[in-house]
């Protein structure tokens, strides 16, 4: 595998990092840290992170859509906000344990999931739908695409559901084995129309939008918590210290970054691209510190 060009470090938090987004009007990420705060950091890098929001419980999650943000906290709390407006920032007790999924929707609404087994459908701060997926757990991922959504569990299974606009509901889909110990993170390929999973057990999967499985890799020695499309390739963050990436068509290795290389040395949490042609990759995990790879 190959190397990395150069990787960036942003401390500031005094506690995990679990979730990290690029918020595109603004042109800055978010990460949701262990300590309760939600923070800001510039595009590249530069500068300190500024908190935005403070709790008493860990953030585990935090995504952006347009001028809203929105986080999810160990207790299920979830908090909305327009951009420059935290102060004002509304606080809903969504979930009754930990809010893992924040994902908006073509039409600009929100789906949550916790650790409750629910996910819940948003519009303008409403309840739309309140899903109870027996067995669950805890809903780790939501992710959409135009022919349906992707639902992982930390029981294992996930469901792909028909779209939203399509049905009006999550409820109902095809259930699938996902990943032994928990299916935490998906993508979908829109020129393969597959969905890429990976999971607790360290293997990516790949399944056609009717749920059945067409290749399984092992790719980490231990869990994969987060994809990325990055720089032409898939990316996969992993407990077992590395990022890797991969083939974005047909799945080959490329390269690996560890802690030699300036990456983590502890379990990688956390991991979002900005998406643009100058390239950036932000993760981060248990040792507190957000890292940027740039290229």
């Amino acid at each position: 595998m190959g190397t990395h060009e150069t990787i960036r470090q942003l401390s500031g938090h005094q506690g995990a990092i679990y979730d990290v987004t690029w918020a595109n009007d603004q042109s800055c990420w978010l990460t949701a840290g262990g300590d309760g705060i939600i923070a800001e950091w510039a595009e590249d890098g530069s500068g300190e992170g500024r908190a935005l929001l403070h709790h008493d419980q860990a953030f585990f999650s935090v995504s952006a859509h347009k001028r809203m943000r929105v986080a999810g906290a160990e207790n299920g709390d979830l908090f909305l906000w327009e951009q420059g407006q935290e102060d004002l920032a509304r606080r809903i007790k969504a979930h009754s344990s930990g809010l893992f999924a924040l994902t908006w929707m073509e039409d600009g609404t929100l789906v949550t999931g916790g650790g409750d087994e629910r996910v819940i459908h948003w519009k303008d701060n409403a309840v739309q739908s309140d899903w109870q997926m027996k067995g669950g757990r805890k809903i780790r991922c939501v992710v959409p695409s135009d022919a349906g959504i992707f639902i992982g569990t930390s029981g294992g299974a996930a469901v792909i559901s028909p779209p939203l606009n399509a049905v009006g509901s999550l409820q109902g889909g095809t259930t699938i084995a996902g990943h032994e110990g928990g299916t935490y993170a998906a993508i979908w390929h829109p020129q393969k129309r597959v969905w890429i999973s990976g999971g607790r057990d360290g293997y990516l999967r790949v399944w056609d939008p009717q749920g059945a499985l067409l290749l399984s890799i092992p790719a980490h020695e231990s869990a994969i918590y987060r994809l990325s499309y990055f720089n032409g390739m898939l990316w996969t963050a992993s407990r077992d210290k590395s990022l890797k990436a991969w083939g974005w068509n047909d799945l080959e290795p490329h390269e690996k970054v560890t802690h030699k290389d300036g990456g983590s040395h502890r379990s990688i949490n956390a991991m979002a691209s900005n998406g643009r042609t100058t390239g950036r990759l932000i993760f981060g995990g248990d040792d507190r510190l957000v890292r940027m790879l740039i290229r």
